[in-house]
């Protein structure tokens, strides 16, 4: 076991963990003797964890019957899985598991070198998704590579009691964060700023297309810029993404 199960009611704990051995199925290879009984074990530890860090989810239906559409996002749940595979040395398994189930997710191949990389935590990942706050886009494939949303007004509340300072550092923070999400390959590839003017705007409680909300948005910009710049040297990248504003 990767978790010590909290106490719990049995019956949705036992939903929870069929539900998630059955989603891992597909990626544990049928020619381990073991194969069935450790799906199960995995299955089981998965459950607890999920049911003591998102008890709202784990008990969502009172006769166990479980649905990607309550709780916690697909994407989240299919990560926090093959994030369990990786830790217990399953890298291959994780791999399988995230390509298979991904593809009908649309999650883009970047997705599964962050889950195995052991410098981002699964909460971030919970908080970045269900909040919308980093998402990808329908134009990730352009010619300079996969394009990551950044959603600025989802991370800071473009109000005149937000503070410039607090909101750079807050920027600054999630680019850290989700930097692994072009370890994979090299810096190639682009970072989407959105609502950037809107958020400089109810910050400075001035008109979102004024001289002063289009120069805090450009320097939001420009510390994007900086901080990649910084990242590419400290992770070894061979390019630095490219940072673009997406609203006009």
């Amino acid at each position: 076991m990767i978790w010590n199960p909290p106490a719990a009611d049995e019956h949705t704990e036992q939903a929870l963990a069929a539900y998630i051995a059955n989603e891992i199925e597909p990626a544990v290879e049928d020619s381990q003797a073991t194969a069935t009984a450790y799906r199960h074990e995995l299955a089981e530890a998965v459950a607890a964890f999920i049911r003591r860090q998102h008890p709202a989810f784990a008990a969502s239906s009172p006769d166990g019957a479980l649905s990607r559409n309550e709780g916690l996002p697909a994407e989240y749940l299919l990560l926090l899985i093959g994030r369990a595979l990786w830790s217990v040395g399953e890298e291959q398994a994780a791999r399988r598991l995230l390509e298979i189930k991904g593809h009908a997710l649309n999650l883009p191949a970047t997705f599964i070198e962050a889950v195995l990389a052991p410098d981002i935590s699964m909460l971030h990942w919970h908080i970045l998704l269900s909040t919308r706050a980093v998402r990808t886009s329908s134009l990730m494939r352009s010619l300079n590579g996969t394009l990551w949303v950044l959603d600025l007004e989802r991370m800071v509340l473009p109000a005149s009691t937000s503070l410039e300072l607090l909101a750079l550092n807050v920027v600054r923070t999630v680019i850290d964060r989700v930097a692994v999400l072009w370890d994979h390959c090299q810096g190639r590839g682009l970072l989407g700023l959105r609502h950037a003017n809107t958020v400089a705007a109810g910050m400075l409680g001035c008109p979102r297309h004024s001289a002063k909300s289009m120069a805090l948005a450009a320097d939001i910009r420009d510390l994007c810029t900086r901080r990649l710049q910084t990242l590419k040297t400290d992770r070894g990248w061979d390019e630095t993404p490219q940072v673009i504003m997406l609203d006009l």
